[in-house]
């Protein structure tokens, strides 16, 4: 190649270079979905530049749009399923897709444009991992052996890749108060955190302790974990004031009955004497 070549060549690289830079995502190259729920893709983005987007693209890498803020671009498959729930002018491309279905595994890639121009960007693709269910919830109790009928504390714990639509928790018995709490565990990753006190129930021996979590999309799991109870005896005192009063009436009766037989007796014994006397 002649030297003439050569700075032509270089002159057309650095040229393109201007015109189009070069721009960088992270994207997670692969991430966990749960079916019939929604999954929500962290996507950031940097270039080098002064441009800004005019608009944000997802596509699947074999073609086919699958989010365009014109509708009618899309694939019908993926029509009002999914959003850009990022600020492109903060650089966020972060993409919700919701009702996931078994096949939604991609991969999906994040384009940019700039007036009529897309531009490509490095690590911009996601593969889509699908779980037909959700794992089953973690439970932590505050004590493991309690008194019957004292407070005590207990949690439950699930992950989940839907942070605009977290699990919700019911539990088995009668809540106090529930402290609700949503912690960012990994890129793209969340637990939400049920922590509740209840009244434990009057009873002896283990009680099951349920928590089941609903996600979205209406799968639900849950997780049973055993309180040892120690019991007490509760005191009826409307029956043992009944007992002693008919054990007072009894006393009474009888006390009634020796000042009757007692007289009775001295004056059949009197009888008996004055009468053997005569004979």
């Amino acid at each position: 190649m002649s030297p003439n070549s050569l700075i032509f060549l270089f002159l057309l690289i650095h040229i393109r270079n201007m015109v189009s830079p070069v721009w960088n995502a992270d994207v997670p190259f692969r991430f966990s979905a749960l079916t019939g729920s929604c999954v929500v893709v962290p996507c950031h983005f940097q270039y080098q530049g002064d441009l800004y987007l005019s608009r944000g693209i997802w596509s699947k890498k074999t073609g086919g749009v699958i989010y365009h803020n014109g509708r009618s671009n899309i694939l019908d498959h993926f029509k009002d399923r999914t959003k850009i729930i990022g600020n492109l002018n903060e650089g966020n491309c972060t993409l919700e897709i919701d009702k996931i279905k078994p096949f939604d595994n991609g991969p999906f890639c994040f384009q940019g444009q700039i007036e009529n121009v897309r531009h490509k960007f490095y690590n911009s693709c996601v593969f889509l991992t699908m779980r037909a269910s959700p794992e089953k919830p973690v439970m932590t109790l505050g004590l493991t052996e309690v008194d019957a009928g004292s407070t005590t504390t207990a949690s439950c714990s699930v992950t989940h890749t839907c942070s605009t639509h977290h699990p919700q928790f019911s539990w088995n018995v009668a809540v106090l108060t529930n402290k609700v709490e949503h912690t960012l565990t990994a890129r793209g990753i969340w637990k939400t955190t049920s922590t509740i006190s209840f009244t434990v129930a009057v009873g002896d021996g283990p009680k099951n302790l349920t928590c089941t979590a609903k996600f979205w999309g209406n799968k639900q799991q849950d997780s049973t974990d055993n309180l040892n109870v120690k019991g007490y005896v509760l005191i009826n005192f409307h029956l043992i004031s009944n007992a002693f009063s008919s054990l007072g009436s009894l006393m009474y009766q009888f006390r009634r009955g020796l000042l009757i037989a007692v007289p009775v007796f001295l004056i059949v014994t009197v009888l008996g004497v004055v009468i053997y006397k005569k004979r």
